[in-house]
């Protein structure tokens, strides 16, 4: 790192734009310790006020953790997830160049209530699968998902490895159903001790609660889906056009 007094920049800003390019370009990776503000301040000859402001910076921006007593390291970042269109987890996490893995906690078949028969346009007392999940990337868990598909059209379908593989490249591959359109409603929520201790987090913590429904080109109703992210890893990018 190199600081120049002819940079119009204030130092502090100079330090913490090469650190936040550095993270962007992966110099400094995912969970890495960073010098300290005395390693930073002898060798760049300043005072470690300025270093911390720096650092203070990128704390601030989510893009550092600091945590008392110990070293400073890159945070493992926010993953935006956009309103706009939607697709499978696995396929998300692919295209952020991360590897997407599930651990099973339950799959079996019950008896839909009133509200989810009807969602299906089924009768009451028909029959749905229950998948339940913990996504995980890069061997990190990420979110928690309830999956409840029509029984009659997905039959067998927990014989199929749900933990290895995409839920929707299974349906797609072995029962030629394609999701192609989905309501998605977001709220605020606190985890609960069972829902944190799953996730890795404190209970209370905040978490992003996405309700969705999934239709095929027919719009017939594929899935109805509650998924619990992670507060900490997640943010919701809403892209807007005005009429």
């Amino acid at each position: 790192m190199r600081i120049s007094h002819r940079d119009p920049r204030p130092i502090f800003r100079q330090i913490s734009d090469t650190l936040r390019e550095d993270i962007r370009v992966g110099s400094l990776k995912s969970g890495a310790p960073i010098p300290s503000e005395r390693e930073y301040a002898e060798k760049l000859r300043i005072s470690r006020m300025t270093v911390r402001a720096a650092i203070n910076e990128l704390v601030a921006e989510g893009l550092l953790v600091r945590k008392p007593g110990r070293a400073t390291t890159v945070s493992a970042g926010m993953i935006s997830k956009s309103t706009q269109g939607f697709m499978s987890f696995t396929e998300d996490m692919q295209l952020r160049g991360m590897t997407a893995t599930s651990r099973l906690l339950n799959c079996h078949e019950e008896m839909a209530d009133a509200s989810v028969a009807a969602q299906f346009g089924l009768s009451a007392g028909s029959r749905v699968v229950v998948l339940e999940r913990v996504r995980l990337a890069d061997g990190q868990p990420m979110a928690l998902e309830h999956v409840q598909l029509p029984q009659g059209r997905f039959a067998g379908i927990q014989q199929h490895d749900l933990q290895a593989h995409s839920l929707y490249a299974t349906m797609e591959r072995e029962y030629q159903a394609a999701p192609r359109t989905s309501d998605e409603s977001i709220e605020a929520v606190a985890l609960s001790a069972t829902e944190a201790a799953l996730l890795g987090v404190a209970q209370d913590s905040p978490a992003l609660l996405a309700r969705r429904v999934t239709r095929d080109a027919e719009g017939h109703v594929l899935e109805v889906v509650k998924t619990v992210y992670r507060g900490d890893r997640y943010r919701m990018v809403f892209t807007r056009k005005r009429s």
